[in-house]
């Protein structure tokens, strides 16, 4: 099945992204906080595409009608161990 996610800039280190998958489309929105991009720990990342991985790490996970429509990354990395380490290989 083909998963298109688009992400819109909103304001600063806000983003709206919205996934197709098949035949269901969703709507979401990310929060990147400093406190995240101090525990991402990399120089300068591209925002939109932090984001775009950071959508398409929970899809690997769940379809896109589970995903929740309100995200905070720094939560994300409070909950789940894997998602960090895992966001920091898919962006180097």
């Amino acid at each position: 099945m083909s998963t298109d996610v688009r992400i819109m800039p909103m304001a600063a280190h806000e983003y709206a992204a919205e996934v197709h998958e098949g035949a269901e489309t969703t709507r979401h929105h990310v929060v990147l906080s400093e406190g995240f991009f101090d525990d991402l720990a990399l120089v300068e990342p591209d925002e939109p595409t932090l984001v775009e991985e950071i959508i398409r790490y929970l899809l690997d996970r769940e379809p896109n009608t589970s995903v929740p429509h309100e995200l905070d990354a720094a939560r994300l990395v409070l909950e789940d161990p894997e998602f960090l380490p895992e966001l920091r290989r898919r962006l180097t």
